[in-house]
């Protein structure tokens, strides 16, 4: 039996790489300059991920409300802080709230 430090653990690397993959994908769907760049988006996409999934679980009940608003919270941060070009921002925040039902049913595994 898993103690509980692995399980939320495991849980935050589950949704964190939910969140990561539709990140990715819509990065890496972009232009070619978008493609030249894929490293550092990969890492930008690997940390937003990151932080939306810790957040997500610091909360005991989450609902699609609290995680839209956890991913307009992080994605405005990164954009303040220049990790996220203004220009994608509003894509970047509908595309990672089209992924909830995948974010709510890795958390209802563990």
């Amino acid at each position: 039996m898993a103690n509980k430090g692995s399980l939320v653990l495991g849980t935050t690397l589950g949704v964190g790489a939910v969140l990561a993959a539709g990140v990715a994908a819509y990065f890496f769907g972009q232009t070619k300059s978008g493609k030249l760049t894929a490293k550092k988006i990969k890492d930008t996409a690997i940390d937003l991920s990151k932080d939306i999934s810790k957040r997500v679980h610091v909360i005991k009940k989450i609902s699609q409300k609290k995680y839209d608003e956890i991913v307009e919270q992080v994605v405005d941060e990164y954009a303040a802080q220049k990790k996220v070009g203004t220009g994608t921002v509003k894509s970047l925040k509908r595309d990672l709230k089209t992924h909830w039902k995948l974010v709510q049913r890795e958390l209802k595994r563990k």
